[in-house]
């Protein structure tokens, strides 16, 4: 088979053809790193010495064209004419004819071609020969330069040459091949993470549309139909009353489990929130104040911020703890140093203290840090004062959703918590507590709990971290169910104890509804690996929660709840019409409670049932979640209805009190008249 030398057009570097096939394709000069076509030479008197007689001196005709065949060259000077392997891909635009070409009378086929990296786009296949399958990976020649759809010419020598170029060859294409499957790897892993993140608004979003029932025939107008349509608005999760940064480890050594964020001045500020919030706490609140004063070496009242850090170790093993205090007004360092146990360390150019009680160090007028002696941990404190000292992932995670301007945040990690419960709390404590935990689950890893005292609403926030075995949607669905299922079982545990005090009993029997209210005001939402349960009471929710938490939780410490609850006591008979029950005396002090809750707790306090038409407050533009503020003192269940009645813009509410069914349904006056309703005519106020 004939050969053929192309002289680059550039450098006038003549090259050897093998393959005649691969005229009029691109391909780039190894001298030069021009690129041009691949054609023959022009005729001249120089050329036509070694072409043949007959095709230097005709034309060929278009009709049939003809190519020029050259003879095998004489041998030239080393580094005249060189040989040369080729890759070639198909030029982006159509070729067009340059020149004459001989079309042999037996088809040529070309020698297998060396595979290489498609460019980007899609690939174009050459048909003009049969498809050649080779099972081993064809290395592709990195030349160095951007990737185009122009092939490289690469040089091929005599002698040893051609050996050295092919391992070099191999170990690029090599090194080229690992790159492209880490780049594989990696945008599976992008996709797949996404799809995971994604599915569970996915899975949200298919559960939340409503399904749309087939036409049903529209009865008769009558008064019941109307009443029993409950109408439910769309319910949005409160907003946060802060918006500080999220909590983080500084200047603590590593491996904190449990951390506990709080603001002392706030919380022990006389006439505050947060000091009627302690006086509920009972002894929790004086435990904790004078904790403050012995890890912080000063009193709560001085301190804006707190981060509390305990360091978990072994089981049995007394934890550890790191406190971070950040002090209402600029403190001498002179003083402080002064209370401080050790010696300070050399190592380092800020005040850093090692002791035999506990370590300390001085990050700037407003913190200082109280952490577990040795020069390890005052190390540990030290190096950690740019960056966060390392921790579990879940804590680490969750951390990232805590907010610290709120007045209280804890987190924990549940599985640590019940191996260590020995030595974290008393004994008669670790009932409840275990409780507690199995009411988690095992599909959380972590939780943070977070409230903030408002001057008008309390605000609670609870952030559990899933595991990897259910989706954060899916979590906050199952737990706002078990939430709600709850005042039911407290209701249970309370009928077997016996306060022996009226007051305690009092509060203790309340806190089933109490806890009803906080249950329906938690609304779930998610996010990447978190599930989140939000709610807003009024702020007198916040103390008696705490009262009745506490006083409920000492009584249980004291109840055997194998034993059967006794029988309730049977106090006087209840009225038998609904009217005369709404005539029973009850303590009327609400802060923007929401008007459906109202009902609920007149409801429960007359043993009546009273229905809230949604539907009907809709027709003037009222909601059941409208905010009452109103302090009667002991009225009667109809003057409290009918003070709600005479609030400005409220008056187009009314009662509908149906003695046959035994129901007392709050409306308003057009869906009443519009159905002919006995609206309920109140007495006049005296």
């Amino acid at each position: 088979m004939s050969s053929i030398a192309v002289p680059c057009p550039h450098c006038k570097k003549k090259l050897k053809l093998r393959d005649k096939s691969l005229l009029g394709k691109k391909a780039k000069c190894p001298n030069c790193k021009q690129t041009f076509v691949l054609k023959l030479p022009a005729t001249s008197p120089t050329s036509s010495e070694h072409s043949a007689p007959n095709t230097s001196a005709q034309k060929p005709p278009t009709s049939d064209p003809q190519i020029e065949q050259v003879s095998p060259p004489t041998p030239e000077p080393p580094g005249q004419t060189e040989e040369i392997r080729i890759e070639l891909a198909q030029p982006t635009t159509p070729v067009v004819g340059t020149s004459p070409k001989w079309v042999p009378d037996e088809p040529v086929t070309p020698p297998p071609a060396v595979s290489e990296p498609s460019p980007p786009g899609f690939p174009q296949i050459d048909t003009s020969a049969p498809p050649v399958i080779n099972t081993t990976p064809a290395p592709s020649i990195d030349t160095g330069t951007p990737s185009s759809a122009i092939p490289d010419i690469a040089v091929e020598s005599t002698g040893n040459a051609g050996v050295a170029r092919m391992r070099e060859l191999r170990r690029k294409n090599a090194k080229r091949r690992n790159v492209t499957i880490v780049s594989i790897v990696v945008v599976l892993l992008l996709i797949g993470g996404g799809a995971y993140l994604a599915w569970d608004k996915v899975e949200e979003t298919i559960a939340s549309k409503p399904v749309k029932p087939a036409p049903a025939p529209v009865p008769a107008t009558s008064p019941t139909v109307a009443l029993n349509q409950q109408y439910t608005p769309p319910t949005k999760v409160a907003p946060s009353p802060t918006k500080g940064e999220p909590i983080r480890l500084l200047y603590v050594p590593a491996g904190t489990r449990i951390l506990i964020h709080l603001h002392p001045a706030a919380l022990w500020a006389p006439g505050s929130q947060g000091e009627e919030f302690r006086a509920c706490l009972g002894p929790v609140g004086i435990w904790a104040e004078q904790k403050i004063k012995e890890i912080c070496l000063t009193g709560p009242a001085q301190i804006a911020e707190l981060t509390f850090c305990l360091i978990l170790g072994s089981p049995g093993a007394p934890p550890e703890y790191a406190a971070v205090i950040r002090t209402t007004e600029p403190f001498k360092r002179s003083e402080l140093i002064a209370q401080f146990d050790g010696q300070r360390l050399d190592d380092y150019s800020f005040p850093v203290y090692s002791g035999e009680k506990f370590s300390s160090m001085i990050v700037d007028d407003h913190t200082y840090v109280i952490g577990p002696p040795g020069n390890l941990s005052a190390g540990e404190m030290a190096e950690s004062r740019e960056y966060d000292s390392s921790t579990s992932p879940g804590v680490e995670s969750i951390l990232k959703q805590t907010d610290r301007d709120r007045h209280l945040t804890i987190v924990f990690d549940p599985d640590e918590v019940r191996r260590q419960q020995d030595v974290l709390l008393p004994e008669k404590v670790h009932p409840f507590l275990n409780e507690f935990l199995d009411w988690i689950g095992e599909d959380v890893e972590t939780v943070a709990w977070s409230m903030h005292l408002g001057a008008d609403e309390f605000y609670s926030e609870w952030t559990f971290r899933n595991s990897t075995m259910i989706r954060p949607g899916k979590l906050a669905i199952n737990l706002k169910e078990q939430l709600d299922t709850l005042p039911e079982e407290l209701l249970e545990g309370v009928r077997k104890m016996n306060p022996g005090t009226v007051g305690s009993r009092k509060v203790i029997g309340r806190f089933p509804a109490m806890f009803k209210a906080f249950s329906m005001a938690n609304q779930e939402q998610s996010g990447e690996r978190y599930a989140q349960l939000v709610s807003t009471l009024p702020e007198r929710a916040a103390p008696n929660l705490a009262l009745a938490s506490l006083l409920t939780w000492d009584e249980s410490t004291r109840t055997d709840f194998s034993v059967k609850a006794k029988p309730r006591p049977t106090g006087p008979q209840l009225p038998d019409k609904v009217v005369d029950r709404l005539k029973m005396k009850l303590e009327v002090d609400f802060k923007r409670m929401p008007l459906e809750e109202v009902l609920d707790y007149i409801a429960d306090e007359t043993k009546t049932k009273i229905i809230l038409d949604g539907a009907g407050l809709k027709l003037v533009g009222y909601t059941q979640n409208m905010r009452q503020t109103m302090n009667l003192g002991t009225v009667s269940a109809l003057e409290t209805i009918q003070a709600i009645f005479n609030v400005k813009d409220q008056d187009q509410m009314c009662l509908i009190i149906d003695e046959s069914a035994k129901t007392a349904t709050v409306t308003s006056k057009p869906l009443a008249k519009q159905n002919n309703l006995k609206m309920y005519e109140f007495p006049p106020a005296n």
